[in-house]
């Protein structure tokens, strides 16, 4: 197993490192399978609803201070009972949006008062309309609102 460690230092650098781990890494889905009822099925053959709900259930888990990890789809399956942050829940996200060729942005937020981006998440593009699909949290719906203090395209 090849380990590529690099000092993730702002939101920029973390975004690139992000969207080239989904770009490369996307195909990751059609190795894995998860039992489903009595079968076993690929996590590319889900539903986007399916796969959101199976990604929002994977417990929330910060990267510990000062170190921010992200990882293959493939890793990040294989240790999710560690759990997760928002970084790794989005490349989840957006490796599935890539295989179902759904086109998807990735949104930095922040719910402060100073407006410092300290969240990602993805959107995906559906009926030529962004919406929503951040599996951060439990609580968190498919396609639910936001309510931020500032938000921008990575």
């Amino acid at each position: 197993m090849l380990i590529e460690q690099t000092p993730l230092h702002d939101k920029e650098q973390t975004a690139r490192k992000i969207k080239d781990i989904v770009n490369r890494f996307y195909f990751d889905l059609d190795a894995i399978f998860v039992a489903r009822g009595k079968s076993n099925m690929k996590l590319s053959d889900f539903s986007l609803p399916a796969f959101f709900d199976f990604v929002r259930k994977i417990p929330y888990r910060r990267d510990p201070r000062p170190v921010e990890v992200v990882a293959r789809p493939y890793y990040l399956f294989k240790h999710r009972n560690l759990g997760i942050d928002c970084k790794k829940k989005s490349i989840l996200i957006a490796a599935f949006l890539k295989s179902k060729g759904i086109p998807y942005r990735f949104i930095g937020s922040s719910n402060r008062a100073d407006k410092k981006i300290h969240h990602i998440f993805p959107q995906a593009k559906i009926d030529n309309e962004y919406v929503n699909v951040d599996a951060t949290y439990k609580e968190y719906k498919l396609f639910g609102p936001k309510t931020v203090t500032a938000w921008e395209v990575l």
